[in-house]
């Protein structure tokens, strides 16, 4: 069941959300969301206590929203293969380029807000909440594709989730030698090499 919250709540984290992509999670100032969101401090106070709810909420939000593209990526793929047996290409393409804008973008934002967890308990306990759905929702699709792989008993649904964690992970560390980067074909080879091996 949803809760429906007033226009000034929605208002405010819009203009907490904007702000941070502005100036960062640090760079946030609750006086500028209350001008940009036209409301009040005291406003803000009341719906999240504090600076640390406003940004537990909102940063919760986008975690989420991170995190569960993938499994709404994957859910889409499913229902536009229509329960077909999946054969090697198929499978490769499932593990998506890590290196295009939006996807960079993503990982980048979804480190800052484990970052800025580690000093903040509320977000670190919403962000806790959040990755155990995801964990769930994102077995159940793993099961799902893994019943549709044509040999099973190589791709276990354990080593695949182990698989795509691992990768998403990982690509975080690219990041301090981006240039290095591996093309779409040399990414390929790399997910063949990786589940070959497994």
């Amino acid at each position: 069941m949803s809760v429906a919250y007033p226009p000034s709540y929605q208002r405010i984290l819009h203009s907490a959300r904007e702000e941070i992509f502005a100036n960062g999670i640090i760079g946030m100032r609750v006086s500028a969301v209350a001008k940009s969101a036209q409301t009040s401090i005291p406003l803000i106070s009341k719906y999240f206590v504090d600076r640390e709810g406003l940004l537990t909420e909102v940063l919760g939000q986008l975690y989420s929203e991170f995190v569960g593209e993938d499994i709404d990526q994957a859910k889409k793929w499913l229902v536009k293969n229509n329960g077909k047996a999946l054969k090697g290409p198929e499978i490769i393409g499932l593990f998506p380029y890590p290196f295009g804008k939006h996807i960079r973008e993503r990982r980048i934002w979804i480190a800052r807000i484990v970052v800025a967890s580690l000093e903040m308990d509320k977000l670190n306990i919403k962000l806790s909440e959040i990755q155990s759905q995801a964990d769930r929702d994102f077995d159940a699709v793993i099961s799902e594709v893994h019943s549709l792989i044509c040999d099973r008993d190589h791709f276990s649904p354990k080593v695949m989730r182990a698989v795509f964690r691992s990768l998403s992970f990982g690509q975080i560390f690219s990041e301090f030698n981006y240039d290095q980067k591996f093309n779409k074909k040399e990414w390929q080879e790399f997910i063949i090499l990786l589940l070959s091996t497994t």
